[in-house]
């Protein structure tokens, strides 16, 4: 082997291993489950209220649902219908509308929807509040498509809620 192929072969060697150890190591660490106390097992989520003045209960129900569908699907707690170790009391408190400007002369590229929820986590067992915080999103939809837009751009907003709320909880942040 000439030395030229020595440090290449060499050098693969060292990223195979480099690979290998990153792919262990990155296999072994899971982010969920991480910050939950250990004697919370179940958890209630109450019905979301809808304080934005909007009157489309559908996005409510659709916060309901992608946060049952989010904490369903990560098994850090098992979701219960009442009681519960654990309680999450979500509020919309706000979706906005507002136009989207861009460029120098201030066309209306689009509008912007706002969604900002307030939560509540609390510890049922030993009765105190484990956090509250605000959470908000954003999505960007076409003025040319209004009610479509403006009702897929609600909806992205709310499932980015709905899994920043998830992160929230299982994560600590």
């Amino acid at each position: 082997m000439t030395v030229f192929n020595k440090k290449v072969f060499f050098s693969l060697i060292f990223i195979l291993i480099n690979f290998v150890f990153l792919k262990l190591v990155t296999g072994c660490y899971s982010f969920t489950g991480g910050s939950i106390p250990p004697h919370l097992k179940t958890l209630y989520i109450a019905n979301v209220d809808d304080m934005s003045g909007i009157g489309n209960p559908s996005y409510r129900e659709l916060l309901m649902q992608k946060l049952f569908e989010n904490f369903r699907n990560d098994n850090s707690f098992s979701i219960v219908d009442f009681g519960g170790d654990a309680k999450l009391f979500v509020k919309i408190t706000s979706i906005s509308d507002q136009p989207q400007t861009i460029g120098v002369n201030e066309l209306v590229g689009g509008n912007r929807i706002d969604v900002r929820c307030e939560v509540e986590y609390v510890d049922d067992i030993n009765k105190k509040t484990i956090w509250k915080k605000s959470f908000s999103s954003f999505d960007v939809y076409e003025v040319s498509n209004a009610q479509v837009g403006r009702d897929v751009a609600i909806q992205n907003a709310i499932n980015q809620i709905a899994s920043d709320i998830l992160v929230a909880v299982v994560s600590g942040w």
